[in-house]
Parts: structure tokens; C-alpha cells; sequence
């Protein structure tokens, strides 16, 4: 896959690795793990359906960890997903992977690990993703923005090293 022209080879290898290690964790917890509020095998189609049966319910706990933990779960995905590979920058890109991953993972949860598959997991999981990618584009303004200021006065470091940069 094309790579974002990230600085060093290291730091690409770190970031690859990061990705890997990520996509492990979420199949883990997606698909691995005991969850206590299993219902069986059965699946959501309304859409925040689930989200109103969990307001509800009034635990706390169980909001926190379903809404929050769903959004929380994808928000490196946005990140990283642009961060390494440079055709994922554009909104609609990262968007659709980010919803065909999650619905992936539902489709699994339902098939093989007898859980529920539920149209607002995969809500929660693309509004994640959308919250990393803004973040990776914040942090990509930014970055062009310090960069692009040290290229303009000739110089720029990167800890002990200086390096001339010729226009």
C-alpha cells in the first residue's frame, strides 16, 4: 500500500506496527472477550434503538462502556488509517472504510462469536473513526503549519540536528 511519505523509515515501521497491533486489539475485543450483556445471537436494524433501550436502563456503567467504548474504539482508526496511507486523507475514504470495517466486525460478532449485530455499534464506531480523522487533520494543519514556517526561514530541528533547507 502507498505510504504518507512519513519522515523516517523508523517512525513509518513504528506506525505500521502501532496499526497492526490496534486492529489486533479490536478484533480481540470485538470478537474474543466475554461480554456480560449478551443477549444471544440476535441483531438491531433500528437505528439508535439500542442507544434508547441503554438510556433506559439508567446504568451508567453500560452506557459509558457501550456508547463511549464504541466511539473510543475507532477513533485511532481515523487516525492512523490517513496517517499511513495517504489515499484514506480524503473524508469519504476514511468514512467508508471505517464503516465497512464495523460492519465487518458486527457481521463476525453475529456469526461467530453469537453475539448481536446492531446497526448503532456501527453508528458509534464511524462517528469514532470521523472523530480521528478530524483529529489527524488538526494535527496535519499544524504540523504543515510549524513545518511550513521553519522551511520558509531556511532551517528547521528535529532535536540535536539542524538541517539547511534550500528554497
Amino acid at each position: 500500500m502507498p505510504h504518507a511519505g512519513i519522515g523516517t523509515r523508523r517512525t513509518r515501521r513504528f506506525l505500521e506496527r502501532l496499526w497492526i497491533a490496534y486492529l489486533t486489539v479490536v478484533l480481540y475485543l470485538t470478537l474474543f472477550t466475554y461480554n456480560h450483556y449478551v443477549y444471544g445471537r440476535s441483531f438491531n436494524l433500528v437505528i439508535f434503538e439500542s442507544i434508547k433501550l441503554m438510556a433506559k436502563s439508567g446504568s451508567l456503567t453500560l452506557i459509558c462502556k457501550n456508547i463511549f467504548g464504541n466511539i473510543g474504539l475507532f477513533i485511532p482508526f481515523g487516525v492512523l488509517c490517513p496517517l499511513l496511507y495517504i489515499k484514506y486523507r480524503s473524508f469519504f475514504k476514511c468514512f467508508s472504510s471505517a464503516l465497512l470495517a464495523s460492519t465487518l466486525i458486527e457481521i463476525c460478532q453475529y456469526l461467530f462469536a453469537k453475539r448481536i449485530f446492531d446497526v448503532d455499534d456501527i453508528l458509534l464506531n464511524v462517528v469514532g473513526a470521523i472523530s480521528g480523522w478530524g483529529i489527524f487533520k488538526i494535527g496535519y494543519w499544524l504540523a504543515q503549519l510549524l513545518f511550513g514556517a521553519w522551511r520558509l526561514a531556511g532551517t528547521y530541528t528535529f532535536g540535536n540536528r539542524s538541517n539547511k533547507n534550500k528554497l
